[in-house]
């Protein structure tokens, strides 16, 4: 409101200048500066009043609800609300996804746990989201048949390799090679291009991740902020890729799979706590996703 206190002040020191008697067309300079003036400070504190309201809605919000792909957007849309809501109890409902940026979940992910919001999974949450919002949560709910679904993370042996091919065929406009391979695609984490290149930049700028060189910088960077956001939760990095090393390596590269999953006590084992569930058991083996995964037990 000082930046509209400051245009109306402009305003009026400019009719000064033209109030005096002897300037031409004293009063017609004067009512159209006039009425220029009142109109400028109603559109600015309209702005202002707008921001103000746009403020006030983020502030009453207590529930964000994500259904499908997490993407740039997702994020974008979401923050205001993550960040200014002052609602007693904050719940980020997870209804059902398949995961999606491993950026843009980070990113969600770092607001969730700042702000002290819960995490809440109804259906599915795969991939990406199991990596870092269902972690981030305060309190993080389980329904009875809902499921986590991983495949992958920042530390899965190919994923740099799979990064700089992407950017190398992106060059060259040629498929990436995971493209030629889709069961095994499904089982792991990727790496993509994303097309929605100014909203990208805004979560790699909140992520502080600016001006990287290759796709190999990036992954790099992108993994030393996982692994940062993981040691504030106390969260074990082998959470995304326990399930593809070990004894478990040969299941995993049978791509059968669209991923493993873990039991509760695993999932605490791994430094996730603070779990309740909403209708008294989990009971994961109800999903209809649930023949796609195979189950993992972390020591």
């Amino acid at each position: 409101m000082s930046q509209d206190r400051t245009q109306l002040t402009e305003c009026q020191q400019t009719l000064g200048k033209f109030g005096s008697p002897a300037a031409t067309g004293t009063i017609l300079l004067r009512t159209s500066l006039k009425v220029l003036c009142i109109l400028a400070a109603i559109a600015a504190i309209g702005l202002g009043l707008s921001y103000l309201h746009s403020k006030n809605a983020a502030a009453a919000c207590d529930t964000l609800t994500l259904t499908g792909e997490i993407n740039p957007d997702t994020f974008l849309q979401s923050k205001d609300c993550l960040v200014h809501s002052t609602a007693k109890k904050k719940t980020f409902v997870v209804a059902y996804s398949g995961g999606g940026s491993w950026e843009s979940a980070l990113a969600l992910g770092i607001l969730i746990h700042k702000h002290g919001w819960d995490v809440e999974v109804e259906q599915l949450c795969a991939s990406s989201c199991a990596n870092f919002i269902f972690p981030a949560g305060k309190v993080k709910y389980l329904h009875s048949n809902s499921l986590l679904l991983f495949h992958g993370g920042p530390h899965q042996q190919n994923l740099m390799a799979n990064a700089i091919d992407v950017e190398q065929s992106a060059m060259t406009h040629r498929a990436p090679s995971a493209a030629n391979d889709p069961a095994r695609a499904r089982m792991e984490g990727q790496a993509y291009v994303d097309d929605k290149g100014p909203q990208r930049l805004q979560v790699l700028e909140f992520l502080s991740i600016r001006n990287a060189r290759n796709a190999a910088d990036l992954y790099t960077r992108l993994t030393t902020a996982s692994d940062r956001f993981y040691e504030q939760l106390g969260v074990n990095v082998l959470l995304p890729t326990y399930g593809q090393i070990g004894r478990y390596e040969p299941t995993y590269k049978s791509y059968k799979y669209g991923g493993f999953m873990y039991r509760l006590d695993s999932l605490h084992r791994l430094g996730i706590g603070n779990i309740e569930l909403k209708d008294g058991e989990w009971r994961p083996e109800r999903n209809p996703d649930y023949p796609d995964v195979y189950e993992v037990t972390y020591p």
